[in-house]
């Protein structure tokens, strides 16, 4: 796709310089896969723990000596010319560098994921978003941002929203009309309610995987809670222009052989009120409890249309998945790569200044704010993958005129009044901090959108 391209940049010396803020498991994933690559450098990463930048590096054989701790914009350029590799606890000396082509956001911290968006393309520098969750927060208005800087804001190849947006811009290119877009999900019956010290029992980790993969439990516990297939389901619909069909989705239990007819419109047997939506396809059987025979797990789908005869022959004689009497066919994939396919976006922004997939000028939906358990005035709410709450995808019309809380305003917010397990919250029964950036570029987003 770009080996020629970045194999001469490799040739000349000039390779894409890669900055990377957040060195999680993303981060230290993408550091490994580009540490394989020519035409491409992980140059500097910032992290508040610089231990975790530091192992970003040493895991993908980059020795000590050759990696610099840089207090300042001045001394990381010096590091970068001289060959080494930079690491900081300040994104904005990676932000503010002349020799950083390209900037990486991968804190999925909504305030912090705010104030990196917004300074990367005041310095013109091309962004691609691994934090969905300031995506989905201010995603259009940072879209827009970035048009206005002639640079590109982009969702990240490998991660699910990413993987899906290719197939349908491939389908839509092609003229098949979507049904239905998504991910499929792992969701067990008590996941709604589960809690981040749970995360080491559920997913099976053990104290040397969480300690070598740096693995944040929050994070993860958004991924069994259900927020995080929410999340991403919100940022898809708004690259693709896909509302949801429900508040929350519909979510059945479904093998990949009936996602083409489950996903069908009502009058054609399947669950759906209309075409153009995204969905989850969840891996446990209605039981709540045991895996179906052959689910799609983490992979991604869409359901395409075409009411040509010719083409319904041709895509049931290839072995497409149908569905409706023959006009929806299932187009998958059973994996997704996170870290390891990202350089694509990256190089995508860097050598053609396009996007892998970029919000909509105006959002179709909204990630709102849903009590995990009961809640009592005067708690403080801790945001995706905590201990209070949940997020559902929700259209960003009924979101408006409900007034409801996006889930990346509900860290640190304080509750006026009780709030009852499964409970929408408004944003006038929380104490917002008006301090807070995320916050200042939601309301010009609201006001501006």
């Amino acid at each position: 796709m770009f080996s020629r391209q970045l194999a001469e940049r490799a040739a000349a010396n000039n390779p894409i310089r890669v900055g990377i803020i957040g060195a999680g498991k993303f981060g230290a994933g993408l550091v490994a896969q580009l540490s394989q690559m020519q035409g491409m450098v992980a140059s500097a990463i910032a992290d508040i723990d610089l231990a975790h930048a530091t192992n970003a590096y040493t895991v993908s054989n980059i020795s000590p000596d050759a990696i610099s701790h840089v207090q300042s914009v001045n001394t990381l350029n010096d590091t970068i010319r001289s060959g080494k590799r930079a690491i900081t606890e300040d994104g904005l000396h990676i932000i503010q560098s002349d020799l950083i082509d390209v900037v990486v956001e991968a804190t999925g911290i909504p305030e912090v994921g705010a104030r990196m968006a917004y300074d990367t393309l005041m310095h013109k520098k091309h962004l691609v978003m691994v934090n969905v969750e300031t995506d989905v927060t201010i995603g259009p208005l940072l879209r827009r941002l970035a048009d206005n800087a002639g640079v590109v804001y982009t969702l990240v190849d490998g991660d699910q929203p990413g993987v899906t947006m290719n197939i349908v811009d491939w389908a839509k290119t092609l003229g098949f009309e979507i049904v239905a877009a998504g991910r499929g999900t792992i969701f067990y019956d008590d996941d709604r309610v589960g809690i981040p010290d749970t995360v080491p029992q559920r997913f099976g980790f053990s104290e040397e995987l969480i300690e070598r993969r740096t693995i944040n439990f929050k994070m993860f516990n958004s991924f069994r809670d259900g927020s995080k297939a929410q999340i991403e389901m919100t940022s898809l619909a708004n690259m693709a222009g896909l509302p949801p069909d429900v508040r929350g989705m519909h979510e059945p239990s479904v093998n990949i052989s009936d996602i083409a007819q489950v996903f069908s419109r009502k009058e054609e047997g399947g669950i759906l009120s209309r075409h153009g939506v995204v969905e989850l396809a969840n891996s446990i059987a209605i039981d709540g409890k045991t895996m179906l025979d052959n689910p799609l797990r983490m992979g991604v789908f869409v359901v395409i249309r075409t009411d040509h005869p010719f083409t319904q022959e041709d895509l049931a004689g290839y072995n497409l998945h149908p569905g409706a009497d023959g006009k929806n066919y299932l187009l998958y994939r059973p994996y997704h790569l996170v870290a390891v396919e990202a350089p694509i976006s990256i190089a995508k922004a860097a050598l053609y200044g396009q996007p892998t997939g970029t919000p909509l000028p105006t959002p179709v939906a909204d990630v709102i704010t849903v009590a995990k358990r009961n809640l009592k005035a005067g708690e403080v709410l801790d945001g995706s993958g905590g201990y209070t709450v949940n997020g559902l995808i929700e259209k960003a019309g009924i979101a408006r005129t409900e007034n409801l809380l996006p889930l990346g305003l509900a860290d640190g917010v304080k509750l006026k009044r009780d709030v009852s397990q499964g409970e929408a919250i408004p944003y006038d029964i929380v104490e917002l901090n008006e301090d807070s950036f995320v916050l200042k570029l939601r309301r010009l987003q609201d006001a501006t959108v």
